[in-house]
């Protein structure tokens, strides 16, 4: 090998290190959210809730402007009264921030029931500001 195709070589590779660092930063600059359902109790609140946390790890603030639980067939369950200790909608969710919405546990229970749907197979989501909709990984709200 010669000291040119060596060089092409190594041009080559350090070209390709910098275009993938370029798409890791490019995806990275917006809000990167995610959703997770949880199940627990709130100190002076009665009963169990169902916890929707949002996380923002991106470099950019997102507007959360709605939340709720889908089932398999596709309908949603929201909470239209803001219960104590969740956030306003919307919300300004800033980056490296968390933001929790709380719905009722015997709400969420009694609909699965009128349904036919198990409470396991719901899963959490939040609606941004720009149209996009972001889904919890994990079906299910904390219970297995």
């Amino acid at each position: 090998m010669t000291v040119s195709e060596i060089l092409s070589v190594v041009a080559i590779g350090m070209s390709s290190i910098a275009l993938t660092w370029q798409i890791v930063s490019w995806r990275r600059t917006g809000a990167v959210v995610k959703v997770v359902a949880k199940r627990g109790f709130v100190p002076g609140l009665d009963g169990m809730f169902v916890v929707i946390e949002a996380s923002n790890s991106g470099r950019t603030a997102v507007t959360v402007t709605g939340y709720g639980l889908r089932s398999p067939g596709g309908n949603n369950l929201i909470q239209l009264d803001r219960l104590p200790l969740s956030a306003e909608i919307p919300h300004r969710l800033e980056s490296g921030a968390e933001v929790s919405w709380l719905m009722p546990m015997g709400n969420v229970q009694q609909t699965c029931a009128e349904q036919g749907i198990r409470h396991q197979d719901l899963v959490a989501w939040v609606r941004l500001g720009n149209g996009r909709t972001v889904t919890a990984r994990r079906r299910g709200v904390g219970v297995r």
